[in-house]
Parts: C-alpha cells; sequence; structure tokens
C-alpha cells in the first residue's frame, strides 16, 4: 500500500540538507511514523492505518520502519517486513506515505530508495508491495520512477476498507515485483527513467487489448500477444467521483485483462504518463 507516488517528478525536490531519512529506534519515533501514515490515509473514526505498538515491534524486531523528516517535522514513513514466498525471502512494504503537501518533492522516491538499500543490505533481492493499478500515475512512479515491475493481480485483496480513500471501492491490488539488483532498478537509482515507447511498441506488435471508446466506456480485447497494450484514464480518482458506475467498469475491465495475462507469465514492464501500461514478457 503507498500513497507516495502523487506527483514525484524531482523539480522542488526537498534539499538533501534539509531532509533526512533514518530507521525508527524508538517507541516515540514509531508513533510519529504512524501519525505521518494516518494524515495520509485517513480513516473512519479516526483510526490509524496501524497501531504505533506494531511499528514499534516491528521495528524492535529488525524489520524496515523509516520515518523522513524535513527539519525537525516527520513529513513521511514507510513500513515492512520480511517474508517469504515460492522465489525465496523479500521485504514486504506494508505502507509508505507522505504528506499531502510535500507530495509533489522527491520524498517518496528518497524513502523507497532508503528501503531498497535496506534490503540490498540484509541480504535481500526483492522488495514488494500492492496498489490500485486503476491509479495510473502510481503505476508510473513504480515501474518508471524505481524500475519495478507488476506481477500478479488480486481480486479484492484486502476485502472492505474504511479508508478515506479506498471506501465502497472493491480493493483489487496489483503486486508490484521490485528486483532492487535489476539493471532496471540501477538506472532509476541513477536518475534514467524509461517511460514506454508505445508507437514503437504498436510498430513491433503489441496489441491493444484494453482501452476507451467514444463515451469512455472500457473496451476489451482478447490477445494472446506477448506484447500487449492498456490505455488507461489518467485520472482514476475523477472518474470515481464524478461516474462510479464508470469507475467500476474500468475495475472490472482491467480485472479481465490483468488477471490472464499474469497467469500467461506477462509482467507490465512500461507505463507513460498518459495511462499506457505495456505487458510482456520479464527480463533480468
Amino acid at each position: 500500500m503507498t500513497q507516495t507516488e502523487a506527483s514525484e517528478r524531482g523539480a522542488g525536490a526537498v534539499p538533501r540538507d534539509d531532509l533526512t531519512l533514518e530507521l525508527v529506534h524508538s517507541e516515540h519515533d514509531a508513533r510519529a511514523a504512524v501519525g505521518v501514515l494516518a494524515e495520509v490515509w485517513p480513516r473512519v473514526g479516526g483510526k490509524e492505518p496501524l497501531p504505533p505498538e506494531l511499528a514499534w515491534v516491528f521495528a524492535h524486531s529488525g524489520n524496515y520502519v523509516a520515518i523522513a523528516r524535513q527539519g525537525d517535522v516527520p513529513i513521511g514513513a514507510a513500513i515492512g517486513f520480511r517474508g517469504e514466498d515460492e522465489h525465496g525471502a523479500l521485504l514486504h512494504s506494508h505502507i509508505t506515505g507522505v504528506l499531502p503537501d510535500r507530495q509533489s518533492l522527491g520524498v517518496g522516491y528518497r524513502l523507497k530508495q532508503h528501503q531498497r538499500e535496506w534490503a540490498r543490505s540484509h541480504g535481500l533481492d526483492r522488495v514488494t508491495w500492492t496498489f490500485d493499478p486503476l491509479v495510473a500515475r502510481n503505476a508510473y512512479f513504480n515501474v518508471v520512477k524505481l524500475g519495478a515491475r507488476l506481477t500478479s493481480y488480486y481480486v479484492d485483496f484486502y476485502g472492505p476498507m474504511d479508508d478515506d480513500i479506498n471506501n465502497g471501492d472493491e480493493t483489487d491490488r496489483c503486486l508490484v515485483t521490485w528486483r532492487v539488483n535489476s539493471r532496471a532498478a540501477d538506472a532509476a537509482a541513477s536518475g534514467v527513467f524509461a517511460a514506454a515507447d508505445v508507437a514503437g511498441i504498436r510498430a513491433s506488435g503489441g496489441v491493444e487489448v484494453l482501452g476507451p471508446d467514444a463515451t469512455g466506456a472500457p473496451v476489451v480485447t482478447t490477445s494472446s500477444a506477448d506484447l500487449r497494450l492498456l490505455h488507461l484514464p489518467t485520472d482514476i480518482v475523477d472518474v470515481r467521483h464524478q461516474d462510479p458506475t464508470l469507475a467500476r467498469a474500468w475495475r472490472l475491465g482491467l480485472r479481465e485483462v490483468l488477471v490472464p495475462a499474469f497467469a500467461d507469465g506477462l509482467e507490465v514492464v512500461g507505463v507513460d504518463r498518459s495511462g499506457w501500461y505495456v505487458l510482456g514478457r520479464p527480463t533480468t
């Protein structure tokens, strides 16, 4: 779960000498980290997204809990824990957030790079997390700005949630897999960001399997091609506010396309700023 990606463009970034990123080493700092996340993910009744004592237990037991400060003011936080799947050990990044008025300053990018270095220093070659794949700007951040890939699709993964962002919607999620030693991750960490070349991919045989019709409604096309293109609304949050029925149609259309694509062994390997996703075979 992330809310770091809204406008991570680097321009106007917080100066390096004004931003500190550090691991949490006290109950007080764990509480401050959760306080930031509660502002990013407000819940009904003012509930916190996780108990501060749990965040402290994670930190105390050797998991990843970090806080970002601008001067002395906490402005971002990230919490993750070690896990294991069929491919081996990993760090699962459970929740990351940057205060809304700091989300255009590059803080989220630097938090994730801090998390990457923690994983590498602890012998872990993957970081995973989930996000709503309908939010195209977040996919751009994950795939282009970090060099990660989208590798699995989970239908209504969290079940009902009562925060202001997810309330009332099914919580379909994509799994982000960040192979922290990959060439893509290295390039992104060096500031080299490669957005998808949609025209070139079309010329190479890429097939559009999801896109809008003249009314803005989703149209699904079946294909078994190894290169597939999806074109999503650039701002699904606005669509949800204006036309919830249309937003749900996009949810179901994306589900119909991505579930079989991931089952076929494809990953989302490219994204561009206008809402195009590229599905292809994974490479190192």
